[in-house]
């Protein structure tokens, strides 16, 4: 066996007998070799986890937050939630304190306009007192005395026929009203009692002085403006010159709501023949007011009287003229006759003012009129339609017969009519309140003309007769 110095010094042995033991120092020369680089890694990792250890001493020791607990985290919810109560309170709290504010600088000034208008009219009446003159720039519905004297018209003034005031006018129409139904035939009446449907009805016959059908007629009823009979009544005592020229003021502006108007408007000049039409063609409450006030200021002798003092003034006289007349269930208390529980009448005392109303041909001529058209004084030009279907030739309801006199209509009042119609010098008024319908009131005037007519042999015709 031979040894001998191997390559790169290592020892090795030439004889193949050898070779397994040869291979057995390898092996432990490559194990040792292997343990003393693992050694050495295992050195470096040592160091560098020395190193790192070192690194984190010397690093600033970092505190940890703690996390909130349960109770913490709802302790706190309850706090925002308190917080914004309070906050949403305030904020309630002044907006209450503002409306408040808004309310009553809303009364206050309420409170401020009333008194200013308030004041305004006081001072208003303090310059038509001062001012008697002022007929037309203060629009007071009192007769124009400059217009005469302008255009030279030797008719009354109002200034002249308010100086002083006047008597108590007297009514005597000398009449009975007798009730007496059983001239009509018992048939008649019969046929009557099952065609008519209005519930108060009263038919008069002129010519005999006689109630010849009635059906309560002394109940108490509304009238609506079938007070406008009396009215016209009254007036026509009070200015007795259909020439007499009227002013119209701010009395118009009293009526009452969805009242019926003759589109009179405050300076407008109409003659009392004007305002007789205006009154009684299209039934103008305005006209009415116009007419109560100018009245009520002649009678009292005081131009200057206010609008309201002139309308109670002249509701005195109606009411007098109503017992004057014979009248036993009447009370009125507007002239235009707008609803009011204490605004009440019966058919047979309307039926007496009707009467009355007849006999002055001013008011016959008007409420006879199917149509009208006025150039007035102050440069307007007005035109009226009557709304009494009996006397409009194309309404169905017409009679050649027929000569007035008033229609009303009311919720309260129903539609009503007070009729007239002559023949061969008899006359006969109808009364007819509260009907069933707004044409059937005439259907039932024409009924009752027929058979009141019938009496005299006289063929009264109607519609398309």
């Amino acid at each position: 066996m031979a040894y001998s110095n191997g390559k790169n010094g290592q020892d090795s042995y030439s004889d193949s007998g050898n070779k397994k033991q040869s291979n057995t120092g390898k092996y432990y020369q490559n194990n040792a070799r292997n343990q003393n680089i693992n050694r050495s890694k295992y050195e470096q990792q040592r160091k560098h986890s020395e190193m790192r250890t070192v690194r984190r001493k010397n690093l600033p020791k970092q505190t940890e937050t703690p996390k909130p607990s349960s109770y913490q985290y709802v302790n706190r919810r309850s706090l925002y939630l308190a917080e914004q109560h309070k906050k949403l309170k305030r904020q309630n709290r002044i907006i209450a304190v503002l409306v408040v504010l808004v309310i009553l600088l809303s009364i206050v000034s309420i409170i401020g306009i009333y008194c200013a208008i308030s004041a305004g009219e006081a001072l208003a009446e303090q310059e038509a007192s001062a001012e008697p003159a002022a007929n037309e720039t203060t629009g007071l519905p009192y007769l124009n005395s400059d217009v005469s004297e302008l255009t030279g018209d030797s008719h009354q003034s109002s200034e002249e026929a308010s100086e002083e005031p006047m008597q108590k006018p007297s009514y005597d129409t000398g009449r009975t009203f007798t009730v007496n139904t059983n001239r009509l035939p018992a048939e008649t009446l019969l046929q009557l009692q099952e065609e008519l449907s209005s519930e108060y009805i009263v038919l008069y016959d002129m010519t005999a002085d006689e109630i010849i059908y009635s059906a309560k007629g002394t109940n108490k009823c509304y009238p609506a403006s079938t007070t406008k009979i009396l009215t016209a009544v009254v007036a026509s005592r009070i200015i007795t010159d259909p020439k007499t020229e009227i002013t119209v003021g701010d009395e118009v502006k009293l009526i009452g709501e969805d009242s019926s108007t003759a589109g009179l408007e405050p300076g407008m000049v109409l003659t009392f023949e004007q305002l007789m039409d205006a009154l009684l063609l299209p039934s103008g409450n305005d006209a009415a007011y116009t007419m109560a006030v100018t009245c009520g200021r002649i009678y009292s002798g005081d131009p200057k009287l206010s609008n309201k003092k002139s309308v109670k003034v002249f509701m005195e006289l109606v009411n007098d003229a109503a017992q004057q007349l014979g009248a036993k269930s009447t009370h009125f208390t507007a002239p235009d006759g707008f609803h009011d529980d204490n605004h009440y009448t019966s058919a047979e005392d309307l039926a007496k003012f009707a009467a009355y109303a007849k006999s002055i041909p001013l008011i016959k001529k008007s409420c006879a009129k199917a149509h009208a058209v006025w150039e007035l004084k102050s440069g307007e030009t007005l035109e009226w339609y009557n709304s009494n279907r009996l006397i409009l030739w194309d309404s169905g309801q017409y009679s050649e017969y027929c000569d007035g006199m008033k229609t009303g209509f009311t919720d309260e009042a129903g539609t009503c009519v007070i009729a007239s119609a002559t023949m061969n010098d008899h006359t006969m008024i109808a009364v007819v309140m509260n009907s069933y319908t707004l044409y059937t009131k005439y259907d039932d005037t024409n009924r009752l003309f027929k058979a009141a007519f019938d009496l005299y042999d006289l063929n009264y015709t109607y519609g398309d007769a």
